[in-house]
């Protein structure tokens, strides 16, 4: 049976209520530190090419995170309430803001994780969210489309192409414990049960590396070593492992 479609901000109570808020607030400290990472990688793009990519992704992430204020506000939240108990954008998703190396994974490795999150809000049985998350995931697949044009361009240079490796055994399992959370537990099946999520976080998590790891085997890109996840207190069920095994 299909979850309840909850269609007012009045109408969204109790658990629910709190749940929704939980994911929302989740994916508002994603977008807004995305948007510092994007804005503040302006600086350090080679290219002007690339600089004014950035400054448009910068402007995008502004605008999902507005979204997100009009959301909360409708729920009788201060945004700026929330927003000031979000870490940095540097601590938050752990990367040097001003290492284009570290914009290169974070563009191929973090952003492209929120979009698969936001795949699953845009079918959230909260209407007023799901209604807003389809012009957001536009807008992330051009971001994923220059993240792997970026990867690319890493692999052709032997030795840069190490550091992208480096940098990408450290960002890969804080995006997994950041952006997707723990895989079990009560929470994960509440979502699923009233449709605030339509797939497990499990599901989710191995989608995100399946889609990510066929251009990491063209470009010769290895997953991190498990060890690597542990250090960081990622979980990791059996299906994850051995999607990361794979390409190991």
């Amino acid at each position: 049976m299909s979850a309840t479609i909850v269609k007012t901000a009045k109408d969204a109570t109790g658990e629910y209520r709190e749940m929704l808020i939980r994911l929302m607030t989740r994916q508002f400290y994603a977008e807004t530190a995305t948007a510092e990472v994007f804005g503040r990688s302006i600086g350090c793009a080679p290219t002007l090419r690339e600089k004014f990519i950035q400054a448009e992704f910068a402007e995008e992430e502004a605008e999902h995170s507005a979204q997100l204020c009009k959301l909360f506000e409708d729920l009788g939240l201060d945004p700026e309430v929330v927003h000031a108990t979000r870490p940095s954008a540097a601590k938050f998703w752990s990367l040097d803001l001003d290492n284009w190396i570290h914009i290169a994974v974070f563009n191929f490795t973090v952003d492209r994780a929120g979009s698969h999150q936001i795949m699953e809000y845009r079918d959230s049985s909260y209407e007023p969210w799901a209604k807003e998350m389809n012009s957001v995931l536009e807008d992330e697949e051009g971001h994923y489309g220059n993240g792997i044009e970026n990867l690319r361009e890493f692999a052709k240079d032997k030795k840069v192409f190490a550091e992208f490796q480096s940098v990408y055994n450290g960002m890969l399992p804080v995006t997994v414990k950041r952006a997707f959370g723990r895989p079990t537990g009560a929470d994960n099946d509440y979502c699923m049960k009233v449709g605030l999520k339509r797939h497990s976080t499990e599901q989710v998590l191995n989608r995100y590396l399946k889609e990510m790891v066929v251009y990491m085997k063209e470009c010769g890109l290895k997953f991190p070593h498990f060890a690597a996840f542990e250090k960081v207190g990622a979980e990791l069920m059996p299906s994850t492992r051995e999607i990361l095994a794979s390409n190991q």
